[in-house]
């Protein structure tokens, strides 16, 4: 297999300094090889009737493709009903007003891995999950549009024509 790499010169144009009369340049690399995600954090809804649609939909993630490795947040409450095959499952503990009462653990633990992709499944705003989705560095942070999701996502669903979040759910398993 022959991979090429093109390289572009960019001019900046927007840089007021020049040393010695040379103009400054950008490198870009672009490879014709695409680039698949190897780590996917999924966040599961908090509530249940959600988190049952959703954990029925990603019966189906690619599991053909040995190199991905999948993370799952989920409600520990839950955690009878989850059945996903492969991945790594983080548990959130809750207390009856559903904070979360292992955010700081968590959230230590998520800090150590790098993800390409991340999903939230929550339907709309959730403000106890703005943590983990802005501290963890990642090319995609994908979700559900609502009042703040240009904050958290790059890529954004919007359901509210259909109402049906299965429909979204299965949209956001294309983008995979």
């Amino acid at each position: 297999m022959n991979i090429k790499s093109y390289s572009l010169n960019i001019k900046n144009f927007f840089s007021n300094s020049e040393k010695g009369n040379k103009k400054s340049k950008s490198n870009i690399l672009i490879s014709k090889m695409p680039s698949s995600p190897k780590t996917i954090l999924v966040i599961f809804p908090f509530e249940e009737n959600f988190f049952r649609v959703a954990s029925y939909s990603y019966r189906n993630l690619p599991y053909d493709k040995d190199d991905i490795e999948f993370h799952y947040i989920i409600n520990r409450n839950f955690s009878d009903s989850f059945s996903l095959r492969r991945g790594n499952i983080h548990k959130m503990n809750l207390d009856n007003k559903f904070n979360i009462i292992n955010k700081a653990s968590l959230l230590n633990d998520l800090n150590k891995i790098n993800f390409d992709i991340i999903i939230d499944l929550n339907i709309s705003y959730n403000q106890k999950m703005e943590d983990f989705i802005l501290t963890q560095d990642s090319n995609y942070k994908i979700g559900f549009k609502h009042n703040k999701s240009d904050l958290l996502y790059n890529v954004q669903l919007d359901i509210s024509k259909s109402q049906i979040a299965e429909n979204g759910y299965q949209k956001i398993l294309e983008l995979i």
